[in-house]
């Protein structure tokens, strides 16, 4: 297990799914944790509670991260609370909604990437400026196995997206290692989230993609938030602008 005590973690889109698992396993481990999140207040506020009950440190700041100002915001709130950020967990993105690449509006495309790769330069750049004077801190941006296969059937747009995110996170590194700042990446396979039900409801896509799977089944959160965990650790201090692929196999 790594020792997370004294670290901040900044971790968005963290009110359910792998953003949650990961707020709570970190905080497990010692590590005073801001858990962003968009639209559900309560699940956030619910996180903030137990975190609390087990003698952790938690607080909740909604932020939409595709828009700059509220961004900012997110990031002054958490370092007026802890005076630091260690750590970013770029979390927060989505497929929005499945389209055939003949019927892709220009309005999903662009709405997909605002979502998964506009939020991920927004938040660095807000952090960063905080990050890059101390010559310290890691990010950790979410990508997905999807990637390097082009989405599993009407997902294209969701696939590129995590293209651009593997692509900045390699990028990234390179620059901004200069400052000290490590950058990695964790691309999941098929995880048990909400994503599924609001990607594609009313269909048994989970069902036929584990199928696929060499270990067949799909994992669960806290089986990619352990990964997360490990790279905001010191055990992860020489591995830097990886894509760990996280998938069973796939």
């Amino acid at each position: 297990m790594q020792d997370l005590s004294g670290k901040v973690i900044l971790i968005t889109g963290a009110s359910s799914g792998i953003g949650l698992a990961t707020a709570h396993l970190v905080a497990s481990r010692g590590a005073k944790v801001i858990i962003n999140f968009h639209s559900n207040e309560r699940a956030a506020m619910e996180a903030v509670q137990l975190i609390r009950e087990k003698d952790g440190d938690a607080i909740a700041i909604q932020a939409d991260v595709m828009k700059k100002e509220e961004v900012n915001s997110m990031v002054e709130q958490a370092l007026s609370s802890f005076g630091t950020i260690d750590v970013l967990v770029n979390n927060a993105g989505g497929g929005i909604t499945q389209s055939s690449f003949m019927d892709m509006s220009e309005e999903l495309w662009e709405e997909t990437f605002s979502l998964n790769v506009n939020s991920v330069l927004l938040c660095s750049q807000a952090v960063l400026k905080h990050m890059i004077p101390k010559k310290n801190g890691k990010i950790i941006n979410v990508s997905s196995a999807a990637a390097r296969i082009g989405g599993a059937g009407e997902s294209i747009h969701y696939a590129s997206t995590k293209g651009a995110v593997n692509t900045m996170t390699i990028g990234m590194s390179r620059e901004l290692i200069e400052y000290g700042i490590i950058v990695n990446g964790v691309a999941p396979g098929m995880v048990e989230t909400p994503f599924h039900e609001k990607f594609a409801p009313n269909d048994n896509r989970l069902e036929r993609m584990a199928s696929a799977v060499p270990i067949k089944r799909a994992a669960a959160p806290m089986e990619i938030a352990e990964v997360i965990a490990f790279l905001s650790s010191h055990a992860s201090n020489y591995i830097l602008g990886e894509i760990i692929n996280v998938s069973g196999g796939r």
